[in-house]
């Protein structure tokens, strides 16, 4: 895969300091997602743990209705409202209703704006991977001259290709100059974005947990049949490395793979990721990790070839790579050479890699982890260990920090620290 190349594309003009363009009133962080619990996807588990570490006098959460259980939730956590979806159809994603999601935009905006009528809202974050909340979200806020943070967990203008890249240029260099700070998921696409952007301000706000540290579990033997676990859902950010680990399953018995994801049945059937020994099912996030504790090896795939764009493959960091370290077994990633997933993994020293799309390379990865008992230790003990950079706690500190350092002042600075709390409720 060719490296990235990065190109300097620099907001015109510097931005005057919050102070000079807000009051500063204390308030609530409005958090925008088209994602939200119940859903089972990545952007959904990580806006549900951030808001954990909120009160509901600090917080308040909009996004996208979406079928699953709803259960009630701690009466001191950030209330979610939910927003009817602009369109949608069976076997169709939200990509073949990109433009009509985009003719939305201002339905959103006035929703957002009847939501927060009673609300003292001090600072609006837009999460992104979805252009047409990340839209209604910049609308909303320069309509009420609000603080603005974009929220990247995905690269936007670099992975749109043709009249969309157009629509996405545009959007996203409105959305930079507006905004206080930009939140990005990982060191790497932070690194990224200062290259081309050198006038705004990243910072980085990784995925978090809400878990108690477990200890290493017993990794020391493995039975006749090596269960192997992967989790998460089936997009082309890994379909073509799941591909492979679906080919090594297929081809050995001795192999069984158990795959925890959202994705339904018939797309795994579509795209040849099933087999006798290949079982799908579903898991919740809060017992993810759990689950996978009960499989002596984990794999994570992650693109090496696909549809997405080199910097896309280049800077994206799992949401699933979490759980993964977790639940402190082995973990075997199939990723590119030189992206910040490998890069990050190998500074931890807590997974064997495959950067090279074979699938002997694979199988014989797996053999090694099978036979290897000292290595197996070595990596379970490791994850755990990395798991700590990714402590809800922390990473709401930070969140924290950048606003009051960006003139934000939310109703109550207490952290609220919960252990595992119910499910959000509707508002």
């Amino acid at each position: 895969m060719e490296s990235p190349q990065y190109h300097d594309n620099s907001i015109d003009g510097r931005r005057k300091s919050s102070s000079q363009q807000f009051g500063g009133r204390p308030g609530k962080i409005l958090v925008v997602s088209q994602s939200l619990s119940p859903a089972i996807c990545g952007s959904a588990n990580i806006v549900d743990n951030l808001a954990q570490q909120f009160s509901r006098e600090d917080m308040i959460l909009a996004g996208e209705a979406c079928s699953g259980q709803l259960t009630p939730r701690h009466e001191r956590l950030p209330r979610m409202h939910y927003i009817g979806s602009p369109g949608s159809w069976p076997k169709r994603g939200r990509r073949f209703f990109r433009w009509t999601r985009s003719l939305a935009v201002p339905r959103l905006a006035r929703r957002l704006h009847e939501i927060t009528e009673q609300q003292e809202i001090a600072a609006v974050v837009a999460i992104f991977p979805d252009e047409y909340y990340l839209a209604a979200a910049y609308a909303f806020a320069k309509q009420r001259g609000l603080p603005f943070y974009p929220y990247f967990h995905n690269t936007y203008l670099e992975n749109r290709f043709g009249l969309a890249k157009t629509v996405a240029a545009r959007l996203q260099r409105k959305v930079l100059a507006y905004a206080q700070a930009v939140f990005v998921m990982s060191d790497g696409l932070k690194r990224f974005y200062e290259s081309k952007y050198p006038d705004v301000r990243f910072e980085s706000l990784v995925h978090s947990h809400n878990e108690g540290m477990p200890g290493a579990p017993d990794v020391s033997t493995i039975g006749e049949t090596t269960r192997l676990a992967l989790l998460g859902n089936l997009n082309a950010s890994n379909l073509d490395a799941t591909k492979r680990f679906a080919e090594v399953v297929r081809s050995d018995k001795s192999l069984h793979l158990t795959v925890y994801t959202g994705t339904p049945e018939w797309y795994y059937r579509k795209v040849g990721v099933t087999g006798s020994n290949i079982t799908l099912t579903r898991v919740a996030p809060e017992q993810a990790s759990s689950a996978l504790r009960e499989h002596d090896l984990l794999i994570l795939p992650h693109g090496l070839e696909g549809g997405l764009s080199a910097v896309e493959y280049e800077t994206i960091f799992p949401t699933r790579t979490i759980p993964c370290l977790l639940a402190g077994r082995p973990l075997l990633a199939h990723s590119p050479a030189g992206c910040f997933l490998n890069r990050w993994l190998r500074d931890n020293e807590c997974a064997r890699i495959v950067d090279k799309p074979d699938v002997e390379q694979l199988r014989g990865a797996i053999d090694e982890l099978r036979g290897n008992r000292a290595e197996r230790e070595k990596l379970s003990g490791n994850a755990i260990e990395a798991s700590r950079q990714f402590q809800a706690p922390l990473v709401a500190a930070r969140m924290r920090q950048v606003l009051r350092e960006t003139g934000v002042r939310l109703s109550s600075e207490c952290p609220v620290a919960f252990q595992r709390p119910a499910q959000l409720q509707t508002a």
